[in-house]
């Protein structure tokens, strides 16, 4: 017989940049769509929201949610707080989201990773990618609290329950729906334009549109996805399930120039040993000279900047990087990203930067919006 599950959601305020409390605001919107969609669901017994702003917890009081407020003075380690959560919140299943993880998963997608898991009879974990988890459900409690050192992301979930504990993780199919995750400007840049999310997120994007001129940019990149014949370049970490589907979405010529996926779940980044080809050559060239190459090769360009940062061993803040992708390079400290930026805001060609979603979420967004959507992703089997 299946058990009940409680859920958490993690909302995490970040940054004090216009930019950072424009995207904080769309990830406590998404966050409250998910909330609402977990209450109506079966199977689903407690959800509770952790946050580590006191004051969103009165804000937010009106949410089918208990609230959880993060140890003051703690440094904050994701692994440590979800253990900490599943032994104050015992249950059979639990399920982990963070704010912005989810803002096109349907109902029934979720519902059927819910009954999956409660309904198992052995340690079972379904999440929306089991390389670098975004959200996850999972009945083994025990193996997350037993590898809390090895989870200082979210990303990492699915791959240390997989690798190291021993525990099946069922992944969905790849679409818009599964791999769309709000962290950056750059995926609210896709939202807008392909209308999507739930009600409350919805509302707030129509209130506190995306900035105008980078919206042009990306409005004119998916319109090359729409062309006979369009020259499209994914730079970064472009995954083959999001070419397969550019490839049958649309009729473009497309280079893909993919590397360091999975640095950040991996540690490779955090131990300064990402190395990448296309960042070399841009270091070689210099920002401006690299845009006009890529112009006599593309029509457009969706560029995952994260891995040429790493790369070249900086991480500007987030302030910094959310002002590369809203192409505002007036606001960038960072004399390297303020750089490139520029040029990519001047190149011939739209330039789409980002994170990873650029090349991942954003884009599948794009390409269903223009071909009526995709099918309901499932849990895919082991």
């Amino acid at each position: 017989m299946p058990t009940a599950l409680t859920a958490f959601v993690f909302i995490g305020r970040r940054g004090e940049t216009a930019l950072e409390r424009w995207v904080n605001g769309a990830r406590l919107a998404s966050a409250e769509d998910t909330v609402r969609q977990l209450a109506r669901l079966p199977g689903i017994d407690r959800i509770v929201a952790a946050t580590n702003d006191p004051a969103l917890a009165d804000r937010c009081a009106g949410w089918p949610a208990a609230w959880e407020v993060d140890p003051a003075g703690a440094p904050f380690h994701f692994g440590a707080r979800l253990a900490a959560l599943t032994q104050a919140y015992p249950a059979p299943a639990h399920a982990y989201f963070g704010a912005g993880c989810a803002p096109l998963l349907g109902d029934e997608a979720l519902a059927a990773a819910v009954e999956a898991v409660t309904g198992a009879d052995r340690p079972l974990a379904v999440a929306n990618n089991p390389l670098s988890t975004d959200w996850i459900v999972f009945n083994c409690a025990d193996a997350v609290q037993a590898r809390v050192e090895r989870l200082g992301r979210d990303n990492a979930l699915g791959p240390v329950l997989r690798r190291e504990a021993g525990v099946p993780v069922r992944g969905l199919l790849a679409c818009a729906a599964t791999r769309a995750d709000i962290d950056t400007p750059a995926d609210l840049f896709a939202l807008s334009l392909a209308s999507g999310g739930g009600p409350v997120l919805g509302r707030f994007l129509r209130d506190q549109p995306p900035p105008a001129a980078m919206l042009a940019r990306w409005r004119a990149a998916r319109d090359v996805l729409a062309r006979v014949e369009g020259r499209l370049t994914l730079i970064g970490r472009a995954s083959a399930s999001v070419w397969a589907e550019v490839e049958r979405r649309t009729r473009c010529w497309v280079r893909v120039l993919s590397e360091e996926r999975g640095m950040t779940a991996s540690g490779r980044q955090a131990a300064g040993k990402v190395r990448s080809l296309v960042a070399a050559h841009l270091e070689r060239l210099g920002p401006n000279a690299f845009f006009q190459e890529l112009a006599g090769l593309a029509d457009a360009v969706f560029f995952d900047t994260r891995v040429a940062l790493a790369h070249a061993g900086r991480w500007p803040s987030a302030g910094d990087r959310f002002a590369s992708d809203a192409g505002l390079p007036e606001r960038i400290a960072d004399e390297f990203l303020r750089a490139l930026t520029t040029a990519a805001v001047e190149a011939p060609i739209p330039v789409a930067l980002g994170g990873h979603g650029v090349v991942t979420g954003d884009l599948y967004l794009l390409l269903e919006s223009l071909t009526g959507g995709g099918d309901l992703p499932a849990p895919a089997s082991n």
